[in-house]
């Protein structure tokens, strides 16, 4: 299932909601869908108040639902995937529709996460082309919330720095709290994938790690596309053999396969989950490498970054500069 949030194109931002993919260009409104289910299928009269508690406008409100969240989806899905193909122009109990196209479909950040970890240096290729070593140990750092953006939104280029670059991440993320999980069971604690954008400004970035930190290089505003959508687990049982892509302009920047990390998604779970991870939560699982040298160039205003991972689909976002 691509779990997503959405709104219609002219609606405002508060009315986005929780969707689901149907086919390849449809989406579904779930708790639209949810209560229409529950009273014409289950005789349920309290259809549309169950609705309000099992469909939540945001993702992250459905994972702390547990098992009855997914069981509550699932049924929604089924009934609703065979439902549009009767009746694709169906509507629910308020009147609205049930089926919009993508393209009438505004898409935000599928997921708000408390906490987003970033990998560093979990390629070899991507390590060694940065002159750095891959640890034994994975190191990551955080990128701040505030950084997040959705698909199809601007990535604002600060005036500050004259070296912005792009990276395409697996993003793991989490559906239940776990601490102190094995490898062996860590996938169970994964709700699903997404990807995650790690713009960053390199120049600022650099001389912040001479100081001993990082902060502002990695989480301006807007330095943290995610999205399109929440691919679940169960679609795909094996994130260790994914192909990524970068473009920029269609220009291939970037490629590689998640099969050449050192630290695998089930390891890096289980690094960090050395701290409590949360519904939500959010690990990007680094970026491969080598970078295409012809097309290793400082992001300027204007350029389109296309981020594609296999199973998942394309994270589309364009570079502008920050307004002053």
């Amino acid at each position: 299932m691509k779990l997503l949030r959405y709104s219609r194109k002219n609606e405002p931002a508060a009315l986005a909601r929780l969707g689901i993919l149907v086919g390849d260009d449809l989406v579904a409104d779930l708790r639209a869908g949810h209560a229409l289910f529950l009273l014409e299928e289950k005789g349920n009269p309290k259809g549309e108040e169950l609705s309000g508690i099992f469909m939540p406008p945001y993702l992250t409100q459905f994972l702390y639902l547990g098992e009855p969240g997914w069981e509550a989806v699932a049924e929604t899905y089924a009934w609703m995937a065979d439902l549009v193909r009767g009746d694709a122009a169906g509507r629910g109990l308020r009147g609205e529709r049930l089926f919009l196209p993508l393209a009438d479909c505004r898409l935000y950040a599928p997921v708000r996460p408390g906490k987003l970890i970033a990998v560093a240096h979990n390629y070899p290729d991507y390590a060694h082309d940065h002159g750095s070593r891959s640890a034994s140990a994975a190191a990551a750092f955080a990128k701040w919330p505030s950084s997040i953006t959705g698909p199809g939104r601007d990535i604002l280029k600060p005036a500050a720095t004259r070296h912005l670059d792009c990276a395409t991440e697996l993003a793991v993320v989490i559906g239940r709290k776990c601490k102190l999980v094995t490898p062996e069971k860590a996938l169970e604690s994964v709700a699903g994938y997404t990807i995650l954008n790690d713009v960053t400004a390199r120049d600022i970035a650099g001389r912040e790690a001479a100081g001993g930190q990082m902060l502002l290089g990695k989480s301006f505003d807007t330095f943290s596309p995610l999205g399109p959508w929440l691919v679940t687990r169960d679609e795909i049982p094996d994130p260790m053999r994914l192909h990524i892509r970068t473009r920029v302009n269609g220009v291939l920047r970037q490629e590689g396969d998640t099969s050449t990390m050192v630290h695998s998604v089930a390891q890096l779970v289980a690094h960090l989950s050395q701290m409590t991870l949360l519904p939500g939560d959010v690990i990007a699982t680094g970026s491969p490498g080598p970078l295409v040298s012809s097309a290793n160039r400082p992001l300027v205003d204007g350029d389109m970054i296309d981020a594609e991972i296999e199973g998942i689909g394309v994270l589309r976002n364009a570079v502008v500069d920050a307004p002053a």
